[in-house]
């Protein structure tokens, strides 16, 4: 290797972590802004995770370094802290997820755990002194909750029995019931969204399939555990058992979807078509339990005949 080679070798993770730690400032900037708040949640974990597959942790870090440092200087300590927890570690996690080559679950597993440890430890700062950040949590949902459930009077259709109260209701009984296992779901999809947008900078980069994505095994005992939980008719596990099974869902939706696309492939139904199939399961709801039932059931029947021995993570 010639002497211009290996010098560019060696600052290739320098460029990579610079160039990508100003991606990772421009979304923390932008992430304030109104409209785009939303849009940057769905691509904020890409910089730091491009960063960690193309240039190593070094890399990573020195993008993480250039994205925190430049929030501070222009937005403040504070946002700097609140990037570091919301982006920051969940996009070294999704990084060093891709890395290893996780399968899709598992990946949105780390990510959501870090993603959530991260939540925990923002509402610790907000909440009042002597406040757990669980306490304060329950208190912003209740809040939330109480806001929905007036909604049909401050829009001047509280006489009405039409849709507005009936939605409101519908929305508020939802969270008082679901509300953390809602909250895991959102962190899982805004998960998903991050994964995708990474794996496709990474086209040919060595994953496996979508059709071979899988489930880690040992996760059915989870489903298990909430289905007793929802079974045993005490309110207080009922609850605790439908957010399990609301968290766990999602996970096997996705092996369910990668059933349908094996099939898809062995069948070879066009590619449009396979687009329009898994954009109508994704605005279904009941069609999504559905896939995830597929999922499940995938563990025992192994559609694909891929599962010479356990799921590895």
């Amino acid at each position: 290797m010639s002497p211009l080679r290996r010098g560019l070798e060696a600052v290739r993770p320098v460029l990579l972590g610079a160039g990508l730690g100003l991606g990772f400032l421009l979304l923390a900037w932008a992430t304030p802004r109104g409209m785009w708040s939303g849009l940057t949640a769905l691509v904020s974990l890409v910089p730091l995770a491009l960063a960690m597959v193309l240039g190593g942790p070094g890399a990573a870090v020195l993008a993480g370094v250039v994205g925190v440092g430049g929030t501070a200087a222009l937005l403040g300590g504070s946002a700097a802290f609140d990037l570091v927890l919301r982006a920051g570690l969940p996009g070294l996690a999704l990084g060093a997820a891709l890395a290893r080559r996780l399968s899709m679950p598992m990946t949105l597993i780390v990510v959501a755990a870090t993603s959530l440890g991260g939540l925990l430890a923002l509402l610790g700062t907000v909440a009042p002194a002597g406040t757990s950040p669980f306490v304060y949590l329950e208190r912003q949902l209740d809040s939330h909750v109480a806001a929905l459930e007036t909604l049909p009077g401050r829009l001047g259709v509280a006489d009405d029995p039409g849709w507005a109260i009936d939605s409101a209701r519908v929305v508020a009984t939802t969270m008082r019931v679901a509300g953390p296992g809602i909250i895991v779901l959102g962190v899982l999809l805004g998960g998903a969204a991050n994964y995708v947008a990474a794996r496709l900078c990474l086209r040919g980069a060595g994953f496996r399939p979508f059709a071979q994505e899988a489930v880690p095994d040992h996760l059915v005992w989870g489903v298990i555990a909430g289905g007793l939980l929802v079974a045993s008719r005490q309110p207080t596990l009922v609850l605790v058992g439908l957010n399990v099974l609301i968290v766990l869902a999602p996970l096997y939706a996705i092996q369910g979807l990668a059933v349908f696309r094996h099939f898809f492939l062995r069948v070879k139904v066009p590619r449009l078509l396979q687009t329009l199939g898994f954009a109508l399961f994704a605005m279904q709801p009941l069609l999504l339990v559905a896939v995830a039932g597929v999922g499940l059931s995938d563990l025992w029947i192994d559609f694909r005949k891929i599962r010479q021995a356990p799921t590895p993570a």
